[in-house]
Order: structure tokens, then sequence, then C-alpha cells
């Protein structure tokens, strides 16, 4: 009678609990720099996004068997989608709850370029109405406010994010959690399949 091979699947549930764990670590760093104030730190937050995967990979990878290189390959691209989305989620979840409502004023309308597209999109140059204090640049917003307007927005206490909407987790934000959990299940699956003896 054949017993069940529980150590290999304990053995890969932990692997890959720890590439999720070392991934979302990097994930995270990668989030802080994209959120960032200019349009450079966000491309080179992204950037490095799609690396954050691959450390945790690597750690996984060091004891899964030859012969799940396939499941492998799987798992790496969706730990690599994961990052990205997660990254761009690190900037409104964190905002969401810390950051502090402030009334701001649109000082200064720019045409900015994207670094990665080229494309010219509208930044904001925004003071805080109370104190008069720069704020930084908002950007992508569903409205455009001309010079002098005031419009609601989140400030970060600890000045490590650039200045967002007052209410910055919406649905893309919802929808990216949701397909960031979804492909952290998948991978945790393939991770744990992976160091299964073959048959």
């Amino acid at each position: 009678m054949r017993h069940y091979p529980w150590r290999s699947l304990l053995k890969g549930i932990w692997r890959t609990l720890v590439a999720l764990v070392v991934t979302t670590a990097f994930v995270i760093l990668a989030g802080i720099l994209a959120g960032g104030p200019s349009f450079k730190l966000l491309a080179a937050g992204l950037f490095l996004s799609l690396f954050a995967a691959v450390p945790g990979y690597l750690l996984y990878r060091v004891g899964a068997p030859d012969h799940t290189a396939g499941s492998r390959v799987v798992m790496l691209l969706a730990l690599i989608a994961g990052s990205v989305l997660g990254a761009v989620l690190v900037l409104p979840v964190y905002m969401s709850r810390e950051g502090v409502p402030t009334d701001a004023q649109v000082t200064q309308v720019v045409r900015a370029v994207s670094s990665v597209s080229e494309k010219r999109f509208p930044a904001y140059q925004v003071t805080d109405r109370a104190t008069g204090e720069n704020l930084g640049r908002l950007r992508f917003l569903d409205t455009e406010p001309k010079v002098g307007d005031t419009v609601r927005v989140r400030k970060d206490p600890h000045g490590w994010f650039n200045v967002t909407v007052a209410d910055p987790t919406g649905r893309f934000t919802k929808l990216a959690a949701l397909i960031v959990a979804v492909l952290g299940l998948a991978a945790l699956l393939l991770g744990a399949s992976g160091h299964m003896p073959e048959d």
C-alpha cells in the first residue's frame, strides 16, 4: 500500500509560503518607490516590481524537483503579474488607512510627459488650503480642476508618498486586489504541488 507523500506536500507548502512572503516584501518596497512624488519614481517602481517575484521564486525553485519545470514557469508568471498589480496597490491602500483628509487648492496645471509611453497628461500642483504647504502633484484625476479650485485630497503624515485623491480606493483597486489574491492562491497551489514526487 502506497502512503501519501505528506512530507513532500508540507515541504512544497512552506517553501511556497516563504516565496510569497519574500515576494510581498519586495512588492512593498517597489510600491513605496512607485508612490513617490514624481512620475519617474512611479515608472521605476513599476519596473522594479517586474523583478520583485524573482528572489522568492529562486528560493522556492532550489528544492523543487526537475519534473515540475512547467508548473514552475506558470508559478513565476503568476508571481510577476501579482507583483506588478500589488505594487500599484501599496499607495492607495496605505493612503486610505493613514492618509489625512485635507482641502487643497490647485496652484498650477502642467502637462507632464510619461517617460514610458511618451504621452502627455495633466498634473495638478496643489497646496494645503489652510496652511499653504506644498503637497505635490495630483495625477490621473477623473475631473480637470482649474487653478484656484479646491479639491479634497489625502496627504501622507509621514511624507513617504505623494498626495492622492480623497478616496484612493475604487473599483480598479478592488478588482486588482481580487486578481492579486487569486494569483497568490494559484501560486500557492502550484508551489505545493510542485514538490510532489513524480507518479
